[in-house]
């Protein structure tokens, strides 16, 4: 199976919703940027295609293949440590506890280990940011380059549309602001398309998302 996917959040039956719904959105910016680097890799895993790291009051020693196709290993998580933390400063600790699942994940299953502790590091030395293109096109049309620039954190997701004419830019705004999860997001936003005199911005199933008409930008 081409291992696609992984995840950081907390055992749902030890933590309660207030704690464990919170930390499942707050991890996914981090998880996001392991996955966009996971997937370039193509791997292909025996018998899951995910790797679900689960935060628990005691760790298993095991690490085993669940339904869903997902392998999971579990390690300790210090909820008052992790209740004493501010603003900005949880980055670590959610880095500490993917780390560890990921390496106790590759004792017992082949995983690239060294690829995906690549990636975290390279997420450290960016500053914990979380931002790519997902759409750059030129709409000959109109004279534009338009791009659409996702930025995921810790508490939100930003789509932002940038609309540029001979290397001036001459609009960008954030046009989409949700949770930080994929579920919530993804589906919300595909391509930037011209419709006559209008630009819009199409979601996954091809319905309008946002629309900008040409004039508005002379």
């Amino acid at each position: 199976m081409l291992l696609r996917q992984v995840d950081l959040y907390l055992h749902l039956d030890e933590y309660p919703p207030a704690l464990a719904t919170p930390f499942g959105f707050r991890t996914r910016y981090l998880c996001n940027f392991v996955e966009r680097r996971l997937q370039a890799l193509k791997f292909q895993a025996q018998g899951f295609n995910k790797i679900c790291v689960q935060g628990r009051h005691q760790p298993l020693e095991s690490c085993p293949i669940v339904p869903e196709n997902a392998v999971l290993p579990t390690v300790f998580f210090d909820a008052s440590r992790y209740e004493s933390l501010g603003a900005g400063e949880h980055h670590e600790f959610l880095i500490g506890m993917l780390v560890e699942g990921l390496e106790r994940c590759a004792r017992h299953h082949r995983i690239p280990l060294a690829e995906l502790v690549a990636a975290v590091d390279e997420f450290r030395r960016g500053g914990y940011r979380n931002e790519w293109v997902h759409q750059s096109k030129l709409l000959r049309p109109l004279g534009l380059r338009a791009s659409l620039s996702c930025r995921l954190d810790a508490e939100k997701f930003e789509l932002i549309l940038k609309l540029d004419r001979k290397g001036t830019t001459v609009f960008e705004r954030q046009i989409l602001e949700t949770k930080p999860d994929e579920i919530i997001f993804a589906h919300r936003f595909k391509e930037v398309v011209v419709e006559g005199e209008v630009i819009v911005v199409k979601d996954k199933f091809g319905k309008q998302a946002f629309s900008l008409e040409r004039s508005s930008l002379e």
